[in-house]
């Protein structure tokens, strides 16, 4: 069996399972590979990223990674990440990769999934996407303090499938705050469905209304406001039949003053996943930069819901306030707490 590498190397290098090997090009992997040498305890680069390998290379490199000797730095996380978002359930099997490297791993897979699906809505893309929300609903399920380093993820560069993972993230966040762990991985699939699709009627919006720079027109208006029950039709259509989503749907809009649409619903008649869907919206939709204005700042978009009591849920946005000032405390608290168990402070006195 061949020796183990340093621990220290994992703070600068990733090691490569055969797992992750094949989530690459077989023939131009498309990061630097580096291979330990037991005999000085060192890694040296043996393969430039884009160079070609001929068959016999590949089987070297094969078995260097069976061998627990291959590497890649972590520096370039952001072009493996974009690999292994193609081969999602990778993230439950790979102990090496960091909370943050799977974050924006889930967050490129479902950007991708989500335009895939608004291009062609149809059943079997969105077989593929329930099968990568099961994943995403296991992986939180066994750590709901996950959820923290998915809100890191969220990217201001506003278009539909962008918002509707920040959207995702923010919302599986707060309900984890809410739900103070009782979790089950069935109520976290429906609702990250719900979330994911929320605005999937606006597809329905030519892109010239909702990049317009200047007022809209009474037209314009009315057509957004009909990707509510276009997004329904759609839901129909495709079968989906939870409660949970449909609820996200039919009711971010809604206010609790009875001023939202498209029923006007006011109060308690606004489901909790309707309720918490419209501020994962409304925030997202706030950070998100657009052809008109700016990106607003994370605290101040949190800020200006908290101020709006009068038609958003004030326990959802003061644990949206919370968890963009100082993430999750119950996380910060058992981290502190793992913290004191492994010091010599902590033990048994």
């Amino acid at each position: 069996m061949p020796e183990q590498p340093p621990s220290i190397l994992s703070e600068t290098y990733l090691q490569i399972s055969p797992n992750i090997l094949e989530s690459f090009p077989r023939f131009r992997p498309p990061v630097d590979l580096y291979l330990y040498d037991e005999a000085v305890g060192r890694v040296g680069l043996t393969h430039r990223a884009g160079a070609r390998l001929g068959n016999e290379a590949q089987a070297r490199v094969a078995a260097h990674a069976e061998a627990g000797r291959l590497f890649l730095l972590r520096d370039d996380y952001l072009i493996y990440a974009e690999h292994l978002s193609r081969k999602l359930g990778l993230v439950l099997v790979e102990d090496g990769l960091r909370p943050q490297e799977v974050a924006e791993i889930f967050f490129l897979a479902f950007r991708d999934r989500v335009a895939g699906f608004y291009d062609q809505p149809k059943k079997e893309p969105l077989a593929r996407l329930r099968d990568d929300l099961s994943i995403l609903a296991e992986y939180v399920w066994a750590d709901p303090c996950r959820v923290e380093f998915l809100t890191g993820t969220l990217h201001k560069d506003y278009d539909l499938a962008v918002h509707a993972v920040n959207s995702m993230f923010i919302g599986l966040a707060l309900y984890a705050m809410l739900s103070d762990e009782k979790m089950t991985r069935l109520s976290l699939v429906g609702l990250s469905l719900g979330l994911i699709l929320h605005d999937l009627g606006m597809t329905n919006v030519p892109r010239f209304i909702t990049d317009k720079e200047q007022y809209l027109v009474r037209r314009d208006r009315e057509s957004i406001r009909k990707h509510v029950e276009a997004g329904l039709r759609k839901l129909d259509r495709l079968g989906v039949g939870e409660p949970v989503v449909r609820q996200c749907l039919e009711e971010h809009h809604e206010r609790l003053d009875g001023s939202g649409y498209p029923r006007g619903i006011r109060g308690d008649a606004i489901s909790l996943p309707g309720r918490l869907c419209a501020v994962a919206d409304s925030f997202s939709a706030m950070i998100g930069r657009r052809p008109y204005r700016d990106a607003t700042m994370l605290e101040q978009a949190a800020a200006t819901l908290v101020h709006d009591v009068e038609r958003y849920d004030r326990r959802l946005t003061g644990l949206l306030a919370v968890l963009i000032a100082e993430g999750i405390p119950s996380c910060r608290a058992h981290d502190a707490a793992d913290e004191g168990a492994s010091s010599p402070e902590g033990g048994d006195s």
